[in-house]
């Protein structure tokens, strides 16, 4: 596997534990084994499992011995988008269902997939303040911009911040992030850096019912927005619509027209 050029998003990060099984260049590009049994062997795409990670530290989870949840999102068709990623990644069909009146969930039961996620360092149970990006999805330049993809999809957002000076307004447009886990906003930070997208980070109030304080994320600025949107983006629908529009400089008030999918 040829060389990675060290980074600060990389350094000091804990190598892949014993046992596992590296990844490979192949000639569909750099692929992972994740099938311990050699005769049944299933090889996955990297991106493709890079992104469901970055989506499942959003909106998804491990738990107990078996049960894993890749997507929560009120837009369906982003759910069954990434519960088709999913199912075509680890060869099963994510069950799809309502969790509740607002909001649509992919998940499965299959041992075999909670097991792999874990042995890649997926932590299990519910989110914590000290979540993070599990390492093997660090170290790589291709994955860890996956990954933020994924991540933005499921928890980012965009829009215009007009301020009012005297007689003239001004638009910013931005596009931010919020989050409990420190780790995972600083290595968010760090990769953007990486990418030459300046952020800054603030703290947040908890959320209603929530006792952590949440830590936001904002690139903020036509240039820099403009710099996210063509190395990261959006795939969720309605936010790669209302980011089209930012970048292509709509005002705030056709922007909050935008349309909206049913959920």
């Amino acid at each position: 596997m040829r060389g990675r050029p060290e980074t600060r998003a990389t350094r000091g990060g804990n190598k892949a534990r014993a046992g596992e099984v590296d990844p490979q260049e192949t000639p569909e590009g750099r692929r992972l084994a994740i099938n311990r049994d050699s005769s049944k062997r299933r090889w996955i795409e990297l991106g493709s499992l890079a992104y469901v990670i970055g989506v499942m530290l959003g909106d998804g989870g491990v738990y107990g011995k078996s049960y894993t949840v890749f997507c929560r999102d009120k837009n369906r068709s982003f759910v069954e988008a990434v519960a088709g990623m999913a199912g075509k990644i680890f060869g099963v069909e994510p069950h799809l269902r309502r969790a509740s009146p607002n909001c649509w969930m992919a998940s499965t039961n299959h041992g075999e997939v909670h097991r792999v996620l874990v042995k890649l360092g997926y932590p299990k149970g519910r989110k914590l303040t000290n979540l993070s990006i599990p390492p093997r999805f660090v170290e790589d330049p291709e994955d860890r911009v996956e990954v933020l993809k994924g991540l933005f999809d499921a928890e980012g957002y965009c829009g215009l911040d007009v301020q009012r000076h005297g007689e003239k307004i001004y638009e910013y447009p931005y596009v931010g992030i919020d989050m409990i886990a420190r780790p995972l906003i600083k290595q968010v930070q760090r990769i953007l850096e990486d990418l030459g997208i300046e952020s800054s980070v603030s703290i947040k109030k908890p959320r209603a019912r929530g006792r952590n304080p949440q830590l936001s994320l904002v690139i903020k600025g036509t240039e820099r927005v403009r710099k996210f949107a063509n190395l990261i983006g959006f795939k969720h629908p309605e936010k790669s619509e209302k980011l089209r529009r930012l970048v292509e400089g709509e005002s705030s008030e056709t922007i909050r027209q935008a349309p909206r999918e049913a959920g």
